[in-house]
């Protein structure tokens, strides 16, 4: 094989390998985008299981507080 024709053969493969090692990286942050959506998702269902009975119980406190302090205007 000439000289001329071994470095082209190198610098073909170079591009495969750079190639590859572009869409390994790709791969993996794919991968990462995903398991962070799956753990955002799994954050979010959990506080909307956990949280909104709470909010809501705070909410009608806050509300029959209200209502306590209306029905305790007297006007003369």
């Amino acid at each position: 094989m000439p000289l001329n024709s071994f470095r082209k053969y190198l610098l073909n493969q170079e591009g495969e390998v750079r190639e590859m090692l572009r869409q390994k990286r790709a791969q993996s942050t794919l991968e990462y985008i995903i398991i962070f959506t799956a753990v955002v998702g799994a954050i979010l269902l959990a506080a909307n299981t956990i949280i909104k009975p709470k909010v809501n119980s705070m909410l009608e406190h806050v509300a029959g507080e209200a209502e306590n302090a209306v029905n305790h205007v007297s006007f003369q």
